[in-house]
């Protein structure tokens, strides 16, 4: 009798498992994201942005390029420049028109030393955008 009850709370708590985790959506992730990054919790900020971008085809392209971009400022603000830039690259092969991973993507390059790559990129965000933020560069 013990043993059956045990299965029988276990099954009952596999389901609620399985039910809870079919219910996560690329747009439940996004948010849970950004609930991470502003928490400075990186780790699971990543690991969220990183199920928005596993989602592939049914997310937005603009969305999709945006998770991009902000997984690159999480791998930057734990010091993994060469993921970071490889994330803002992503960005911007998928929205070439995105500003803000062009700015991003200026201002590690500024940090890397690339000066020329920065103000490249710096410039075509400023086109796109007056308002992006990109570095200064002499």
């Amino acid at each position: 009798m013990r043993n059956s009850r045990r299965v029988l709370i276990l099954t009952v708590c596999m389901l609620l498992g399985l039910a809870a985790s079919a219910l996560a959506t690329p747009e439940t992730d996004f948010r849970e994201a950004m609930t991470a990054a502003r928490a400075g919790d990186m780790d699971k900020a990543i690991a969220a942005f990183t199920r928005v971008i596993e989602a592939g085809t049914s997310v937005e392209a603009s969305n999709l390029a945006s998770a991009y971009n902000l997984r690159g400022v999480c791998y930057e603000a734990k010091n993994d420049p060469q993921q970071a830039l490889a994330d803002y690259t992503k960005a911007i092969e998928i929205d070439p028109k995105s500003a803000e991973a062009l700015g991003n993507r200026a201002m590690l390059y500024v940090k890397l030393g690339d000066k020329d790559k920065a103000k490249a990129d710096a410039v075509a965000a400023r086109r796109i955008d007056h308002r992006v933020k990109v570095p200064t560069i002499d």
